[in-house]
């Protein structure tokens, strides 16, 4: 879902020159959607559906982080993959429910698979207790093979990669959401991709999309508020962990902490107009503590981007998956060589970047 902020966070377009040599917190959860959205066409124009292997399972998302990856190094960009731990128990779906949930649909996939059902494999490969699991799983996976750091962040993707800038490992956070600036980011980067171009929502098209930056400091000063005020706007206009009060947006939610300054005082203020009931004082308490002081990890010990691993990789995409060999080799190349470029890029050019000299020059 995310927080509606874009009606008044200011973001500026940035050329994908100026992030050679930055070191990127990517939000895992949010890119490997969108490459996973990223969905085929028919010649005439209509919805092919998914793109799936032999055994039921869709791919789009391999292929995808592969060249998104192949895309950052190209540019002389390292990422740094973060992914989603426990959900908060104001999330309605449980981390741990889900997990269960996998495990033994994960059984049931297999022996389906080994008893040639294909029908019933496709069932559940496509079943909402596999799919994304599965695909995150994968992606785990595949990141490794392909020598690229990741972190389980305790909590959520957005709160660590905020994390990662706040501590000057990475430059910027990549996320299509404005959530990060909740978590206290300094700098956000939307609509990095290769492609230019993103999958419209609920429907079959695609729209152009320019990469844009945003910088929290310079939104906090401008729309006079603080980062306390920025969090209960949040909780009235609705995130992940509050659905918001009826018939407040942005506009209305900024109006309402300029003149008020807390949500304490808004509710005391606005109650005649506005239906308060569902916010009580355990909620505040709760999605402030979320936000302002979120469960992250902040000892960084095992960051380090490495050559990938042919016989990984050929592993996961040709042996269980049964994609072209030829074609993930070709790929694998290309991939190869944008590492070699940007590892040389970063070598010769450590000393003009605090981060880079506490990640990647230890490294070598």
């Amino acid at each position: 879902m995310g927080v509606k902020l874009q009606d008044i966070i200011a973001r500026n377009k940035i050329e994908i020159l100026k992030l050679v040599g930055k070191v990127i917190a990517v939000d895992a959860p949010n890119i490997i959607m969108g490459l996973f959205n990223f969905a085929r066409k028919n010649p005439d124009g209509s919805p092919a559906g998914l793109i799936l292997d032999r055994t039921q399972r869709p791919i789009s998302h391999l292929y995808g982080l592969l060249y998104r990856i192949n895309f950052y190094y190209s540019k002389h960009i390292f990422p740094i993959f973060c992914f989603d731990g426990l959900d908060s128990e104001l999330k309605k779906i449980k981390t741990k429910d889900r997990l269960n949930d996998f495990r033994f649909t994960q059984k049931l996939y297999n022996s389906a698979y080994q008893s040639g059902d294909r029908q019933l494999v496709r069932q559940i490969a496509m079943s909402k207790e596999y799919l994304w699991p599965n695909i995150i799983k994968e992606s785990k996976q595949l990141l490794g093979a392909l020598g690229v750091p990741f972190l389980n962040s305790p909590a959520s993707a957005e709160s660590q990669c905020a994390q990662l800038v706040k501590d000057r490992i990475a430059h910027f956070s990549n996320s299509q959401d404005f959530d990060s600036l909740l978590f206290g980011c300094t700098r956000v980067i939307q609509n990095l991709s290769k492609s230019l171009r993103r999958k419209v929502q609920g429907k079959w098209r695609y729209e152009k999309v320019t990469p844009y930056s945003i910088n929290l400091k310079e939104n906090l000063n401008r729309l006079e508020i603080n980062q306390f005020h920025l969090v209960d706007m949040a909780i009235l206009i609705g995130n992940d962990y509050f659905p918001g009060i009826k018939n407040i947006g942005p506009k209305h939610a900024l109006k309402f902490i300029k003149s008020h300054r807390n949500l304490e005082a808004v509710i005391k203020h606005e109650n005649k107009g506005y239906d308060f009931s569902s916010l009580t004082h355990e909620i505040m308490m709760k999605v402030r503590k979320i936000f302002l002081l979120p469960d992250v990890l902040t000892q960084y010990e095992n960051i380090m981007w490495n050559m990938p691993s042919e016989q990984q990789v050929n592993t996961l995409l040709c042996e269980e998956h049964f994609l072209n060999r030829e074609r993930v080799q070709k790929n694998l190349l290309k991939f190869n060589t944008s590492f070699e470029k940007c590892r040389a890029f970063f070598q010769s050019n450590n000393n003009n970047s605090i981060v880079v000299q506490k990640t990647v020059d230890q490294l070598y």
